[in-house]
């Protein structure tokens, strides 16, 4: 072997190194750190969210009711500077369990502190969300964002399901007082199942009220029953979407809070990202 195939051998090898320790090192990308199974659904989409940006190293996040830790985890690895919180640690899968908050309450976290809030699968359990999202809004520096994810009450096929059944899925019946009270064994507090599930509209609105300037919805996978439905209710809602603006704007003249609101309501209602994904994934800019 002469001495530049050798040296072209090195290189390949060295090559294959770097790259199989990459795939190493991103895995946690695609599969549970905790269990090695794939991701799906919201974590999926939390993950490939993350993936997307390059400039987490040196943000300080809170990961707020962290779960098994995943989020936690993840932006870690990512160079973030993460501190997870929870109402109760059974579920957290992090060497350290995360600290105790109650999301009704002040939080314990000093105001303007924080880059970015994660907060996933949570608002749906909540029967004061304004306040919740006060407290959020209080801790994020300015320009500040929080990471909200929900399961959808705005999409065709969900508000079908709300027609049939008050149901966010039309398999199943609502929550009621049974099974939708849960609690936490250790401090005695009871917390809820999705008894406040909260649509895309309503999320802005009270968004807007704790003070966030700026909405942006993610995309999600897309549900199929709603494609299935599209064809047939979405003439129908961008007929009566545009109806109840133009009545509306007759009563503001042009370029007012009221007038921007109502269009910025219209783009909402009306958006494919709304009616078609299987999840409410947004995020809300100080």
């Amino acid at each position: 072997m002469t001495c530049q195939e050798n040296l072209l051998q090195r290189l390949s090898g060295n090559n294959l190194i770097k790259k199989i320790r990459e795939i190493n090192m991103n895995s946690f990308l695609t599969n549970s750190p905790f269990h090695g199974r794939p991701y799906s659904g919201v974590r999926k989409n939390m993950a490939k969210l993350f993936q997307s940006r390059k400039n987490w190293r040196g943000k300080k996040i809170i990961d707020l009711c962290c779960g098994d830790g995943t989020s936690t985890y993840i932006l870690r690895k990512m160079g973030a500077k993460v501190l997870p919180y929870d109402l109760t640690s059974e579920r957290c899968e992090l060497k350290e369990k995360p600290k105790y908050i109650n999301v009704q309450k002040k939080f314990p976290i000093k105001d303007n502190s924080v880059d970015i809030v994660i907060f996933q699968e949570v608002i749906e359990h909540l029967p004061n969300q304004l306040f919740t999202l006060e407290e959020i809004y209080r801790i994020l520096k300015p320009r500040g964002e929080v990471i909200i994810t929900t399961p959808s009450k705005s999409s065709i096929g969900a508000k079908l399901s709300y027609l049939f059944f008050e149901s966010e899925h039309h398999r199943f019946t609502p929550w009621g007082s049974v099974d939708a009270v849960w609690g936490s064994k250790n401090k005695k507090e009871k917390y809820y199942g999705h008894l406040w599930l909260i649509g895309i509209q309503q999320l802005n609105a009270l968004g807007k009220i704790a003070g966030f300037k700026k909405i942006k919805i993610h995309k999600t996978e897309i549900s199929s029953t709603s494609i299935q439905l599209f064809i047939i209710f979405y003439p129908l809602i961008l007929f009566f979407s545009l109806k109840a603006l133009f009545k509306d704007l007759k009563k503001m003249p042009k370029n007012s809070k009221y007038y921007n609101e109502k269009i910025e309501q219209f783009k909402l209602n009306i958006s494919l990202n709304t009616l078609l994904s299987k999840y409410t994934f947004v995020s809300l800019y100080k």
